[in-house]
């Protein structure tokens, strides 16, 4: 039996991607759900050393460290306005 048409669940889109984080080299590997004709931009940030990257989605991203940061530090990011 069919569903009427306005009763159906928003379709999401599932998307993933692995980027390098740019202050401190860790791999990461971003989990993303996308509802087409609505999402926020939302914050993710990097395990290792905190920097915070936007992403437009419905819902928070997940993320996961790949490989673990690649500039022998083990401080954390400080974002410094100028």
């Amino acid at each position: 039996m069919e569903q009427p048409s306005g009763s159906q669940q928003p379709a999401f889109e599932r998307v993933s991607f692995v980027r390098p984080c740019v202050y401190c080299g860790a791999r990461l590997a971003v989990f993303v759900s996308r509802e087409a004709g609505s999402g926020e931009t939302h914050n993710y940030e990097c395990p290792e050393c905190g920097k915070d990257y936007p992403v437009h989605a419905a819902l928070e991203p997940l993320v996961s460290l790949l490989e673990p940061r690649t500039d022998g530090k083990d401080d954390r990011y400080m974002e410094t306005l100028f």
